[in-house]
């Protein structure tokens, strides 16, 4: 290795000790504002704070372009959400259009029909809308206590919904408040139907989440995800009601309810006086009072079964969620 000239060695080593002062006396000043900023000094303190004002304007003009230029991008990504959202709202446009027009198609297609056939218009139902007050969950029970009673026209056996669907039925009307047995109760049968080709069937509860599906016939087509509405042949429950979806796997098929049965708070009855109910008692007095007419809410008939949807007057219209309000709107389903 060549040697180094003599010169460089003195000078750099004239250059040695001063860095080396330099370097602790930094280390040490450094120390010592640790030492008193920990024990709290004042004059430390004030020092601090007279640092940090001097220095705010500058490190305030050094993040404004940073600020402006994450605003820009903010507004660019905003921008380009709403080129997207747009483009997604006008298609979803044209799908429901398209949807109205086969609508309007099969209700002149049924009117049609039911001229021909010279069928009867079913009665329209009658509701009143309350709110859960309480509800009693235990092994053996899952019911709930509304605030309506025979003081509203209610009686035993009438349907129980909310927004979603299906929630049980009145087992038992008081004065001024009813029980309501809902759909996982172990005591609850529903006759349904399932998919769209109309299979029969029974749902049941078993005190869990899921509804149990019996009782379908041998070699029935069902598949994940068919919508599950009431038969109305038990002449308790009016036809269309939608109860759930069919969940679970072949051989052991379940009902996922649409209505989240844990945690129900405003529900509607439905006035459905038959034949069944009249001959389990005289119904009450004021159940013959005016009530607002809606249609009883309904899924997409079965296969082979075309439903009308009628519109419904907005001065007659509730809204379920709002006791004195309006309930959510139902249609009927023609059979």
């Amino acid at each position: 290795m060549p040697r180094l000239n003599p010169v460089f060695r003195k000078k750099s080593s004239s250059w040695r000790l001063p860095v080396e002062l330099l370097t602790f006396a930094l280390y040490f000043l450094c120390g010592v504002l640790l030492i008193l900023s920990r024990i709290g000094h004042g004059t430390v303190a004030d020092a601090r704070d007279e640092l940090a004002e001097l220095t705010s304007p500058l490190f305030e003009a050094a993040s404004a372009p940073v600020i402006e230029a994450r605003h820009a991008i903010q507004r660019v990504r905003t921008y380009a959400g709403g080129l997207a959202e747009l483009d997604r709202l006008k298609h979803e446009n044209e799908r429901l259009s398209e949807w109205e027009w086969r609508a309007k198609l099969l209700e002149r297609k049924v009117e049609q029909l039911r001229k021909l056939l010279g069928a009867v218009d079913e009665p329209a139902l009658h509701f009143t809308t309350g709110n859960v007050i309480a509800d009693a969950r235990g092994p053996f029970v899952r019911s709930a206590l509304v605030n309506l009673g025979r003081e509203q026209g209610l009686r035993a056996g009438y349907a129980v919904i909310n927004g979603d669907g299906l929630v049980g039925r009145t087992i038992d009307a008081g004065a001024s408040v009813t029980r309501v047995l809902l759909l996982n109760d172990l005591n609850s049968r529903i006759p349904v139907l399932v998919g769209p080709a109309g299979v029969r069937g029974i749902v049941s509860g078993d005190n869990s989440g899921d509804l149990s599906l019996e009782f379908i016939p041998d070699g029935a087509s069902l598949y994940l995800g068919d919508e599950v509405y009431t038969s109305g042949s038990d002449g308790v429950l009016p036809r269309g009601l939608r109860v759930g979806s069919v969940s679970g796997r072949a051989g052991s098929f379940k009902v996922r309810p649409h209505a989240d049965l844990s945690a129900l708070d405003t529900v509607s009855v439905l006035f459905f006086n038959t034949p069944t109910l009249a001959s389990a008692g005289p119904a009450p007095a004021s159940n013959t009072c005016e009530l607002p007419t809606v249609e009883a809410p309904s899924i997409a008939p079965a296969a082979g079964k075309v439903s009308a949807a009628e519109p419904i007057p907005s001065s007659a219209v509730k809204k379920i969620g709002d006791v004195t309000g309006p309930a959510a709107p139902v249609t009927r389903v023609r059979q």
